[in-house]
């Protein structure tokens, strides 16, 4: 990798951090009353944006030339293994999961029981059909654009299908409607920990713990933390010498 690519490289991660620290920031002066809801939604959508194409950017040139060494690549396997399990376990838990976040939803029909029964069955397509789930959100979030469950298994299947920004954007968006459902700390945790975002993916497991998360996803990303601070300890140890 030439100095220059080295440098724009450094650049793209600065931007990167600087737009995620302002959205959480953004997320805190909201929840204070000091931004009205237009004013947020507007810096929020702008962000989320922006955040996306900077981190396909970082996505599509920090691959190094040369082969990684022996422990990167032991831990990227683990990672992989680790996504392919999120894929298979959040179909089964929002297929077993019915009616449980729709407060809203009624047991006669109409809009809601219809969001319902297409979340539902999103869920139970996310592991073995991932294009008809993104098209059942996709149509759910059309009738219902703050629905959070829609837009966080979105955003992690559009992750997992390799858009990455894309899914990125959906997720954060998630987060920022509704910062009390775990699920999306938990997919966000395991994003920003694919990305070596050490620091924002400690952050967002915090944040899951504060919030009670159910026993699956709890179970889920009962392993996640310690392979944060692996992580972190790994790299401190090679930037040590």
């Amino acid at each position: 990798m030439s100095h220059g690519t080295e440098t724009d490289l450094e650049h793209l991660e600065a931007e990167r951090d600087f737009l995620l620290a302002s959205l959480e920031d953004l997320q805190r002066e909201h929840a204070a009353g000091d931004l009205d809801d237009l004013d947020y939604t507007a810096l929020r959508d702008d962000y989320t944006a922006r955040a996306a194409r900077v981190l396909r950017a970082i996505e599509a040139g920090a691959a190094p030339a040369t082969s990684a060494p022996v422990r990167d690549q032991r831990r990227t396997v683990a990672v992989v293994a680790l996504v392919a399990l999120f894929a298979v376990v959040a179909g089964v838990l929002v297929a077993q999961s019915v009616g449980r976040r729709n407060p809203g939803d009624t047991a006669t029909g109409g809009v809601r029981q219809s969001v319902t029964e297409k979340l539902n069955e999103a869920g139970r397509l996310l592991a073995t059909d991932a294009p008809a789930a993104l098209e059942l959100y996709d149509e759910v979030i059309a009738q219902d654009p703050g629905n959070v469950e829609a837009l966080t298994y979105r955003g992690w299947g559009l992750y997992l299908s390799g858009e990455s920004g894309e899914g990125l954007t959906s997720l954060i968006e998630a987060a920022t409607t509704d910062p009390r459902y775990p699920d999306v700390h938990a997919f966000l945790a395991i994003v920003f920990f694919r990305n070596g975002l050490l620091d924002e993916a400690s952050r967002e497991l915090d944040r899951l713990d504060a919030l009670q998360p159910p026993s699956q996803i709890r179970q889920l990303t009962s392993g996640l933390r310690d392979d944060v601070e692996a992580a972190r300890a790994s790299t401190t140890t090679t930037a040590a010498p």
